[in-house]
């Protein structure tokens, strides 16, 4: 036996020991770091699939949507075709005038955004009463061609000259194309 042994001895315990103990903290903390980069990659892969289905959702509405131009496109006339979108609209401000009897329009300048083109409007009636009010939003709202959203309606009450009267205003927006071509 060497005379060094026995000192040696709890050295090389410790070594072993601490070797065992490096060993098993190191596979430990490799396993814990594969499980983590695993779970990253699953989220990225859940985020992908994710956007997919919203670039499917996105691409599948562009596509409803240009189905749709499409099909309203395709019901013009010729004749329509030809009327600009500028005649359309005044033509329609002035069938609103004739059916609605309104006691004053207003209407703004023709504005243009890429193809759409629109004008504001504004109707005032006195003393109409209620169910014709509704009637007459009901109609400018069933405009198929151009479009006649209404966008708000003001019922107040005023005094001229001595009596009490009820005021309605309705303001709302006429919408067309321009250049429409199937």
């Amino acid at each position: 036996m060497n005379r060094y042994q026995h000192i040696l001895k709890p050295y090389k315990r410790n070594f072993l020991l601490a070797t065992a103990l490096f060993l098993l903290l190191s596979t430990a903390f490799s396993f814990q770091e594969r499980e983590r980069r695993f779970l990253q990659m699953e989220k990225k892969q859940r985020d992908l699939i994710h956007a997919k289905e919203v670039l499917s959702r996105i691409q599948n509405a562009t596509q409803d949507r240009r189905s749709a131009l499409a099909t309203i496109k395709s019901q013009f006339t010729e004749d329509t075709q030809k009327i600009t979108a500028a005649r359309k609209i005044y033509s329609l401000v002035d069938e609103i005038k004739t059916r609605y009897k309104p006691d004053d329009m207003v209407i703004d300048a023709i504005e243009k955004k890429g193809e759409d083109v629109s004008l504001n409007y504004t109707l005032s009636f006195s003393n109409t009463d209620y169910s014709a009010l509704l009637n007459s939003i009901g109609q400018l709202q069933r405009n198929v061609f151009p479009f006649t959203p209404v966008e708000s309606v003001a019922i107040s009450q005023k005094e001229i000259e001595g009596r009490g009267v009820v005021l309605n205003v309705i303001k709302g927006r006429i919408i067309t194309f321009e250049g429409i071509k199937p």
